[in-house]
């Protein structure tokens, strides 16, 4: 009987096929950072091409999200254009969430 619940259930995961993160490029595939981490699952990874981008990005309550620049801080610029705040990071985090390779400037927070 242990044998056919184990090949049952390999049976099952082979089906299901393996879980892989998905890699959202802005612009190519959504030309909006907030509109890709809004569809960005668990572990993907939104790629964000050289730029300057106009931001006030809410981080979604998505654990597990990289937002990665394509080629570092020294090209691609999140600029909060001195009236928002960047981003803001208030749920979805864990110690897989990063948020690396951006230059983020001119942002305003309530209060400042």
């Amino acid at each position: 009987m242990r044998h056919v619940i184990t090949g049952t259930l390999a049976l099952l995961l082979a089906l299901a096929g393996p879980a892989w993160a998905d890699v959202i490029h802005v612009p190519d595939d959504l030309h909006r950072i907030d509109l890709a981490l809004f569809l960005a699952d668990p572990g993907d990874t939104v790629l964000v091409a050289p730029g300057t981008y106009e931001v006030n990005l809410e981080w979604p309550d998505t654990p597990g999200i990289k937002l990665l620049s394509e080629l570092g801080p020294g090209v691609t610029v999140l600029d909060g254009s001195g009236t928002f705040q960047v981003i803001g990071i208030y749920t979805g985090v864990d110690t897989t969430t990063v948020v690396a390779g951006f230059t983020i400037r001119n942002g305003h927070a309530e209060g400042q």
